[in-house]
């Protein structure tokens, strides 16, 4: 064999490995090709984690953001419950309605529709017209209409319809002469095209829906102490507001769901055929008895209004409660409610405000017997006892006096009420501490609520008795430093004709649906003791036949009352405090010796006569003597007959209702200042006197 010469021998190339894996497993191959590798694995892991996540965590959310987006929800409000009166009358009830809706998407004549909808429901075409130019799928035309009225438009979309399947059969039947195939083809077009017209009338996208409204089938008599409710039918003021909780009910859902819009397909945004109306069905509201008397009622406020008007007042309210129980069964205050005008432009100012609960004011005279039941109590003077009643009385910087000049006088407690003396009074005051004073004043409820149910109680001002000046001491005896509700005030008279029990006032009596008592007997308490009780009401009959309240004598009856003028506060007006010729004058009482607990009060803000000639006396005495003929209230024993001749003609007793010119006037009181180089000390008691926070703060002559 020859040998080759190994340098003959070819040479051996260098091939490099390709990556992968090697005989053990193992990865061979560049770092950079590794890394290539992790980065597609991790990325692999982070979508299909994603995918899991979309697929079966997300979903639910998603389907349901799906769903949002293209359903429209309606409200189906629920028929609230009825409110009746203590005879069974209804104040308040809930009807059939129908609320009009429409999809703009769907409308295609926007101003045309519009005209339609303006001459058959009535109002602006360019209102309609802006509704149905917005960039929705669901806008409301009319909500709570009359059935009979959407009924009516219902007719007009099918005269529409009917007129354009008239036309189209016409044209039909005339194309229906030619026979060829492409003219049979041509009526099958033409068909088709006849459907078209048909299901797009002007009031296309029109939709309804049943709903409910409110009514009130005694109008504006009542409105205040009823109250209303909004267009989403909630309680907005008075006792609809309320029990607002108990007669809403639940309302109910109506689901629709739409295709997405797309500006190139006409048919989109429209219902999806087929899709489900989902539909929760409302829960009618629970029904409510409330103690007013519908007939009372009204009566009350004709009285009231024709006062007014007669008398020129710039506002005034009554109330009447049972003092035995609490129940109101009338009450309302000036400006009334027109139901018809609830608008904001159209509602007169006040006119919601039910002042005789709401509204706070310094009630002069009519608060002595408030003084004099703490007096009393505490046994601190004798009904008869006599004391002697200077012209005038001085504090330390001022003098108060009764507004017609008179010298020292022999009064007993009950004259002191009768003739209305405010010295007299702030003499008897003063028989007691300031401390105990102001204790009696709060233990019989002032200053605080009376947990009437009814919203937006007002709540009168008792200051604490270390903040009381000297003359504020006195003053308060008389009811000014004060301020009070013409409810609290009813409330403390209806203890007294109550044999001292009081009652917390209120206007539910029954809830039919509920099993709930709606006993109020814990809601009684001893206010005074019954010989206090029988002691004021034997000074209130004097007051009436004797004294300042002949007007509110009614023949047949014992009238128990007290009169009560009231200078009005001016806070602008510095030193002085108080208007010279703004008075408010209130009236407050009951029929005694008789079965009846009945409490009426009566207030007016400045009315003419106000001084001497006040028109509560007699509104009082109109309104209790309807009463008494409804409720046949029959009187115990005879009347007295009312010996008039002391008192003056022009309405003034002898201690005088009329307030003379005085430098520094409260009522039936002057205030003058002893040293007149002290302003400050008189703005001191402008001050005080205007510390009470009530609307309409005055000041007492009656």
């Amino acid at each position: 064999m020859s040998r080759r010469d190994p340098r003959n021998r070819p040479s051996l190339a260098v091939v490099p490995r390709k990556a992968g894996f090697n005989a053990r497993g193992g990865v061979t191959g560049s770092n950079r090709d590794w890394k290539l590798f992790i980065f597609f694995c991790m990325i692999a892991v982070i979508l299909t984690a994603q995918l899991v996540n979309l697929q079966v965590f997300a979903a639910p959310g998603l389907r349901e953001e799906a769903k949002a987006q293209r359903t429209s929800e309606v409200i189906i409000h629920a028929k609230r419950g009825t409110i009746y009166d203590r005879n069974g009358n209804v104040l308040a009830m809930s009807v059939d309605a129908t609320t009009i809706y429409a999809n703009p998407k769907e409308v295609v004549d926007a101003r045309e529709t519009a005209e339609i909808l303006a001459e058959v429901l009535g109002g602006e075409a360019d209102s309609y017209y802006k509704k149905l130019r917005e960039n929705t799928t669901f806008v409301y035309i009319k909500q709570q209409a009359d059935v009979s009225l959407a009924q009516e438009l219902m007719d007009r979309e099918e005269e529409l319809k009917q007129a354009q399947a008239k036309a189209a059969k016409a044209q039909a039947q005339a194309q229906t002469q030619a026979q060829t195939q492409a003219q049979t083809q041509t009526q099958g077009a033409a068909g088709d095209s006849s459907d078209d017209k048909v299901s797009s009338t002007p009031l296309n996208g029109i939709y309804y829906l049943k709903d409910t409204k409110r009514v009130y089938p005694y109008g504006s008599i009542g409105a205040q102490v009823i109250g209303g409710v909004n267009i989403d039918q909630r309680g907005a003021y008075g006792l609809e507001l309320m029990y607002d909780n108990v007669l809403r009910g639940v309302d109910g859902r109506l689901f629709t769901e739409y295709s997405l819009q797309v500006e190139q397909r006409p048919l989109s945004g429209r219902p999806i055929p087929g899709s489900a109306r989902e539909e929760v069905a409302p829960v009618r509201g629970n029904d409510i008895i409330i103690s007013l008397d519908i007939e009372l009622q009204q009566y009350l406020e004709s009285e009231l209004a024709r006062m007014g008007l007669e008398r020129e007042c710039e506002s005034g309210s009554t109330l009447i409660l049972d003092g035995a129980t609490g129940e109101i069964y009338a009450t309302a205050s000036l400006p009334l409610i027109d139901r018809e005008n609830l608008t904001t432009e159209d509602i007169e100012k006040g006119a919601l405000t039910l002042k005789s609960i709401s509204v706070t004011y310094e009630p002069g005279s009519i608060f002595k017997t408030v003084t004099a039941a703490a007096v009393l109590e505490e046994g601190a003077m004798d009904p008869e006892e006599v004391i002697l009643v200077d012209g005038y009385r001085d504090y330390e910087d001022y003098t108060i006096a009764d507004a017609v000049e008179h010298g020292v006088m022999e009064m007993s407690f009950i004259d002191v009420i009768a003739q209305s003396s405010n010295i007299g009074m702030s003499m008897i005051k003063d028989r007691i501490s300031d401390e105990c004073y102001h204790r009696y004043l709060k233990d019989f409820g002032f200053g605080g609520p009376t947990h009437v149910d009814f919203p937006a109680e007002g709540l009168g001002t008792v200051l604490d008795h270390e903040k009381w000046s000297d003359v504020q001491s006195g003053t308060i005896s008389f009811g000014q430093g004060i301020t009070v509700s013409p409810l609290e005030m009813a409330v403390f008279y209806g203890a007294i004709v109550n044999g001292g029990v009081v009652c917390r006032p209120h206007f539910l009596l029954d809830r039919p649906q509920s099993s709930e008592s709606q006993s109020l007997k814990d809601m009684e308490r001893q206010l005074i003791s019954p010989q206090s009780a029988a002691t004021l009401e034997t000074m209130l009959i004097a007051a009436v036949e004797e004294g300042t309240g002949y007007s509110a004598s009614i023949d047949g009856y014992m009238v128990a009352g007290k009169t009560g003028t009231a200078q009005k506060a001016d806070l602008e007006k510095g030193a002085t405090g108080y208007l010279d010729d703004d008075y408010i004058v209130s009236f407050v009482g009951f029929l005694a010796h008789t079965d009846s607990k009945l409490v009426c009060i009566t207030v007016m803000d400045n009315p003419l006569g106000a001084e001497g000639n006040s028109p509560t006396g007699p509104l009082f005495a109109s309104i209790m003597r309807f009463a008494a003929n409804r409720y046949l209230i029959e009187p115990l024993e005879v009347n007295t007959v009312v010996d008039t001749s002391s008192v003056d003609p022009e309405g003034s007793d002898i201690m005088g209702e009329e307030t003379p010119d005085v430098v520094y006037d409260i009522g039936d009181s002057q205030i003058r200042t002893q040293d007149m180089e002290d302003p400050q000390g008189l703005q001191d008691l402008s001050d005080l006197m205007g510390a009470s926070q009530s609307e309409t703060p005055e000041q007492d002559g009656g």
